[in-house]
């Protein structure tokens, strides 16, 4: 399925850059980038404290990048800076935005803020909200037999088939909703990649994602959904070729 281009439109203010969708140029102000306190979340606490917020019309999730582990208790939301085009903000957007004009399932990359401060930068990127869609963890946890896991291994081979790797595929960054759509989302450092070992590397973290989830909750791994989307997957490729 195609799109209309995400046309990129950059400008500078201050220390900060931005990098918007170029029709939403005259919409978008400082305030998207700091949303009211209690703002609706989006997903769980856990990635990057997401929030809904509106751009001229459309409706956004804003997501702040955090460093996560050891290292976020030193430098929290700061990252080395190595030069604009180098800021996991900007590198996401560019990467949506291809994805997008491809056809391919993620959301619309709509703005994305760097800030740069001495030898560090902070940053934040606005995509568009997919309505109707839950994550394959919330699916998991509040309705475990409506999982569409044939959706999901479909989504996945596609993904692998156009050489794209998401660097932190798990139950919380693919999306499904009741009708059979799938997407990919947070793709923060993903990239693409020739064809390789990093294919089945990404199912496995996908899987340990589901062990870590599902233990979580006090529940079993769900075995024959897991095996519903490896034959999805597999057949995927093979209707491909």
């Amino acid at each position: 399925m195609s799109r209309t281009p995400v046309v990129g439109a950059r400008w500078h203010r201050g220390n900060c850059w931005y990098l918007v969708d170029a029709p939403l140029l005259g919409g978008l102000g400082e305030a998207h980038f700091q949303p009211p306190p209690g703002a609706p979340a989006v997903g769980r606490a856990g990635r990057g404290g997401a929030v809904l917020v509106e751009i001229a019309g459309h409706a956004g999730v804003l997501r702040h990048y955090r460093r996560g582990g050891l290292v976020e208790r030193w430098l929290g939301d700061r990252y080395p800076w190595t030069g604009l085009e180098a800021t996991r903000a900007f590198g996401e957007w560019r990467l949506l935005a291809r994805l997008y004009g491809q056809g391919l399932p993620v959301p619309r990359p709509l703005a994305a803020r760097v800030c740069r401060q001495g030898l560090f930068w902070r940053g934040d990127l606005i995509t568009e909200r997919i309505p109707g869609a839950e994550s394959l963890a919330e699916w998991l946890i509040t309705d475990p037999p409506a999982v569409d896991w044939a959706a999901a291994g479909r989504c996945i081979r596609r993904f692998h088939e156009a050489g794209v790797y998401h660097a932190d595929l798990n139950a919380h960054n693919l999306l499904l909703d009741a009708r059979g759509g799938a997407w990919w989302v947070d793709l923060d450092r993903g990239r693409i990649r020739r064809p390789g070992r990093w294919r089945q590397a990404n199912l496995r973290r996908l899987a340990r994602s589901l062990r870590k989830l599902t233990a979580t909750v006090g529940r079993p791994f769900p075995d024959s959904g897991w095996r519903r989307l490896l034959v999805a997957y597999h057949e995927g490729g093979a209707e491909r070729g």
